[in-house]
């Protein structure tokens, strides 16, 4: 019998098998298969080309699209590490105050965290232009990003997404992964679970099939840790709740981590847009909900991906015409040289490199529920781009452009036939203080109906997140992800 089953390999997982694998036979499942440096996609053909489907079962990405809601989420040894920006930042204490656990009790593994993850902050972050322009639109609320990146490898060529190919990310298959392989644990990749329930003898009965199809096996283990992304877990225990039940706050209060993009495109400032270099900046601005509760925004320095580049100069060129321009008469011959220059290339001279690309986190009011359809979990969440967030982002966003002229391009998600899209989907397995409250506890357990929670069974990953956090999400999930881990090991001990 397996001692640790860790299903997914994303920032839950990856911690979660550092931590346990020293402690007995560990047994780590991963539905995608490991991208090296060199094999991911350059560009919008290639993107398609790596498009998980049933035709593609071990493509590198997907989406699912709920009631005005699209999500996207990746598939690889790594999770979302192989694809992402590697923006490490820890929530401010008040996202904390509804949890069932303190800031303060995570802090130390926040520690543990930072230890392994390692992120540093850009070394030329200085001479990209996005400080001194958050510092003269939002004084005194700059807040500088730290990268989970080798910078001696980096040439700043804005491939992060969807992966470095250089080799320069520091993903969980540099960091967590192999300490848990140096430890012992055993690596199941391009493999999913089809099946979870609890065994005659004590432990629980899994089923393994191959991502792209074959024969299935069983194994069973002590303890599962499921840690499959947000998505991958309701899709899990959705499957399996026959055999596992859960309580009535499964898929409930579901939020998009406040994700938004909008655009001020055209400033009169130089800004660095064109390079696509690492997100390396951000203003974190507090605003007050209509119930009174302080929230916060974080505005990043957005960075249109390497990939996209072209599309998105082109984009732009025909949206911002079409709406009413805040630039002066006296510009208009700069305006447009810059705007038909990025119809034929993108460079330092066009106008997607005088364009501030607004990219949100921020605390929503986590009112998305999941849809639990054949097709796999989503979100429902019809008026998102209504939440006070959003409202307050866009509010914002207009007095920038009074400030420094530009066109805005507000929330895309208002644009015919767009909707709001989000690459953090978090909750639906929350914690709780109790059944009633939750899907899990303060540390994992999975609660059964009854309110009892089930000998050997834990989340790990985004599902478990209670409300948003205002940053991206990864550093706080390991954190969390430590935190189970030292339980599970304090149980053992004693």
């Amino acid at each position: 019998m397996i001692d640790f089953l860790v299903i997914g390999s994303g920032y839950g997982g990856a911690a979660i098998a550092a931590r346990l694998a020293p402690r007995g036979r560990l047994l780590l499942i991963e539905r995608g298969k490991w991208w090296e440096p060199g094999q991911f996609p350059r560009g919008i053909a290639g993107l398609t080309r790596n498009y998980m489907s049933t035709r593609n079962p071990t493509g590198l990405w997907a989406m699912r699209l709920g009631a005005g809601t699209g999500n996207a989420f990746a598939s690889a040894f790594g999770g979302s590490s192989a694809v992402n920006y590697g923006i490490t930042v820890q929530p401010e204490d008040d996202a904390f105050e509804d949890w069932p656990v303190k800031a303060s009790e995570l802090a130390p593994y926040f520690d543990k965290a930072r230890e392994v993850l390692h992120p540093e902050p850009n070394p030329i972050g200085d001479e990209l232009g996005d400080k001194q322009f958050l510092d003269e639109i939002e004084p005194g609320r700059r807040y500088d990003i730290e990268n989970t990146i080798d910078w001696a490898l980096c040439d700043q060529c804005g491939r992060c997404v969807p992966g470095c190919n250089r080799g320069a990310k520091r993903s969980l298959d540099k960091s967590y992964l192999p300490l848990a392989m140096n430890a012992g644990a055993e690596m199941c990749l391009e493999t999913r679970v089809t099946d979870l329930a609890p065994a005659s003898g004590g432990g629980w009965r899994v089923e393994l099939t191959p991502t792209a199809g074959g024969d299935s096996r069983r194994v069973t283990a002590k303890q599962v840790i499921i840690a499959a992304g947000t998505l991958g877990t309701l899709d899990l225990l959705q499957r399996v709740r026959d055999n596992v039940p859960v309580g009535p706050m499964f898929g409930q209060r579901m939020s998009m981590n406040g994700d938004g993009l909008a655009f001020l495109y055209d400033t009169r400032h130089r800004l660095s847009s064109h390079s696509g270099a690492p997100i390396s900046t951000c203003a974190r601005i507090p605003f007050t909900d209509p119930d009174g509760k302080r929230r916060t925004l974080m505005v990043m320095s957005g960075r249109v991906p390497a990939a996209a580049m072209r599309f998105t100069g082109a984009a732009l060129t025909v949206i911002g015409e079409l709406i009413r321009d805040r630039q002066a008469d006296v510009e208009r011959q700069q305006r447009w040289f810059r705007r038909m220059r990025d119809l034929l290339t993108v460079d330092g001279k066009g106008a997607l490199s005088h364009s501030f690309m607004y990219k949100l986190d921020g605390q929503d009011s986590n009112r998305g529920t999941a849809n639990l359809g054949n097709g796999g979990a989503s979100i429902d969440w019809a008026d998102y781009a209504e939440d006070p967030l959003m409202k307050f982002a866009e509010q914002r966003l207009g007095e920038w452009a009074r400030k420094v002229g530009g066109t805005v391009v507000p929330n895309v998600a208002k644009l015919p036939g767009m909707r709001s899209f989000s690459v953090h989907p978090l909750g639906g397995c929350r914690m709780g203080a109790d059944v009633g409250d939750g899907v899990v506890d303060d540390v994992g357990r999975v609660f059964r109906p009854d309110g009892s929670v089930y000998e050997g069974l834990r989340i790990a990953d985004g599902s478990v997140i209670r409300t948003s956090l205002g940053v991206p999400p990864s550093f706080t999930i390991s954190a969390i992800a430590e935190r189970i881990a030292a339980s599970i090991d304090s149980g053992l001990a004693s």
